[in-house]
């Protein structure tokens, strides 16, 4: 079992590269609307198709995003793990999940109502800026794998 270190002071999420651009009086903003919660391995943190009203920040452990098409299960290709974020659906109409996140190891991850997220957001745009560079590159970069593995032949026997 992971021995979690729980956040005692904002400085302590200046680390992340989703806070490193933020000063602390903006952490402390960003922290006051979240709460720490712990996930055991096979635990869902949200479900595809589901509300979505929050968004999660590992901080700790790994976490697997499945995405259902068709019957069929798909997941990307290495798990998220400290510092990424699932859960955007919660911040973009019509607020619903698209696809599930399962804890794979003890997880422990910062939840933020994502109805409190859009009003910070709102009050203090760099906050905002910040959060959304962080998660826009993130995806950028997942999309980016997922088009070099597609272009890869299938190798020949």
């Amino acid at each position: 079992m992971a021995e979690f270190v729980f956040i005692k002071d904002v400085s302590q999420l200046a680390p992340y590269p989703l806070f490193s651009r933020l000063n602390e009086e903006q952490l402390r903003k960003f922290y006051s609307i979240c709460r720490e919660e712990t996930f055991l391995p096979g635990a869902t943190l949200h479900q595809q198709g589901e509300p979505a009203d929050h968004v999660f920040i590992i901080l700790q452990g790994q976490v697997a995003e499945e995405l259902v098409v068709g019957g069929r299960v798909l997941s990307p290709l290495k798990p998220l793990s400290a510092g990424d974020v699932t859960g955007c659906s919660a911040l973009f109409p019509p607020n619903v999940h698209t696809c599930t996140a399962r804890a794979i190891t003890e997880v422990n991850s910062l939840v933020v109502d994502a109805s409190k997220m859009r009003k910070l957001f709102d009050e203090d745009c760099e906050i905002a800026r910040s959060f959304y560079r962080h998660v826009i590159g993130a995806l950028h970069h997942r999309m980016r794998s997922l088009e070099l593995i597609g272009a890869q032949k299938p190798s020949e026997n």
